[in-house]
C-alpha cells in the first residue's frame, strides 16, 4: 500500500512538472501589487466567505485561505468532494483576474495514520488541488503543492476537534517577485 501511494506521489510529481510552462510560451509581466492583493482579498471574502471551516487572512506579503480538508476531500482520499469543487472554482477565477499572483498550496492532516501515510496522502491532496487549479486554466508555474502530512499542526492531535482543525488546505496568493 505504502509503495503504491509513493508510486502514485512520484507519477504526480512527473508528471505536472512535464505540464510546466515552457520556454517561448507567453509570460505576463507582474503588475500585482499591494492594491491587487487587497482586491483580491476582497473577491475572495465575498465569494469564500460563506463557506464552513474557511478563513481568509490579508498577510503583509499576501494572502492566506485557509480551508479545512474535511469540506474539501473525501475522508482520507485525494478525491475533492463536487459539493465543495466551487471554492476551488473561486480561487481560480479570482486569480485569473491578477495574473502576476503566484500560488502556494500547503495540506496538512492530522496524526491518526502513519506518518507516510499521513506525508502521501496529503501530497496527494496538494497535487490534486494544483490540477484543479490548471484545469481552471492558472499557469502550472504559477502554482507550488507541497503535502507536509501531520509535521505541523496547529492544535492537538489529542481529540477529534483538534485532529479536524490539523486537516487543512492553506492556499498563499502573493504577487510574483520576478
Amino acid at each position: 500500500m505504502r509503495l503504491r501511494w509513493a508510486l502514485w506521489v512520484v507519477f504526480c510529481s512527473l508528471f505536472l512538472a512535464a505540464c510546466a510552462t515552457g520556454p517561448g510560451e507567453r509570460c505576463i509581466p507582474e503588475t500585482c501589487g499591494i492594491d491587487c492583493l487587497d482586491k483580491e482579498k476582497s473577491e475572495l471574502q465575498s465569494s469564500l466567505g460563506h463557506f464552513d471551516e474557511t478563513r481568509i487572512e490579508r498577510l503583509a506579503n499576501g494572502i492566506r485561505v485557509t480551508i479545512g480538508c474535511d469540506s474539501l476531500f473525501e475522508p482520507n482520499s485525494e478525491r475533492i468532494r463536487p459539493a465543495t469543487c466551487q471554492e476551488m472554482d473561486t480561487v481560480a477565477e479570482v486569480v485569473k483576474k491578477y495574473p502576476g499572483t503566484k500560488i502556494r498550496v500547503d495540506v496538512h492532516t492530522d496524526c491518526v495514520h502513519s506518518e507516510e501515510e499521513n506525508l502521501a496522502l496529503s501530497e496527494l491532496q496538494a497535487w490534486t488541488i494544483k490540477k484543479v487549479l490548471v484545469d481552471k486554466g492558472i499557469a502550472p508555474a504559477q502554482v507550488t503543492a507541497r503535502g507536509w502530512g501531520e509535521s505541523k499542526p496547529v492544535a492537538s492531535n489529542a481529540d477529534e476537534e483538534g485532529r479536524k482543525v490539523n486537516r487543512r488546505v492553506t492556499i498563499m496568493l502573493a504577487p510574483n517577485q520576478s
